[in-house]
């Protein structure tokens, strides 16, 4: 079980630090990235993007109070968003659950109050 927490630890510092190659290594080409604000599957492509686009839209963007939880098919990640525009800062708890088979991630279901998260834009 320890490895997957280290697997966890390592996807989650690519996607900390932007590192979008690197973040896609650890996906599965059919990879599905579900988000209860929308209750829509994000294609690997799409998610992508999306993770591209954070240091693009953020002054700061970063994850605290970190807890990883490992799992028989994968890991159950918590931490809060830490968010920054223009000197507005937000604090959003986020769950994910992460299903991970054969090293790579083929399904992430997240869940998260993106309406606070847009609060830094207002």
């Amino acid at each position: 079980m320890s490895d997957i927490l280290e697997f966890a630890d390592q996807f989650f510092n690519a996607v900390s630090n932007g590192d979008i190659d690197a973040v896609a290594g650890f996906y599965r080409d059919d990879v599905t990235v579900w988000h209860n604000f929308d209750n829509l599957d994000q294609s690997r492509e799409d998610n992508l993007a999306t993770l591209a686009g954070i240091s693009g839209r953020y002054d700061a963007f970063g994850y605290e109070d970190i807890r990883h939880t490992a799992l028989e098919d994968g890991f159950l990640r918590q931490h809060v968003i830490k968010a920054t525009v223009r000197k507005k800062t937000v604090n959003v708890p986020a769950v994910l659950r992460v299903y991970v088979e054969s090293g790579k991630i083929h399904r992430i279901e997240e869940y998260f109050d993106r309406g606070q998260l847009s609060a830094v834009f207002s």
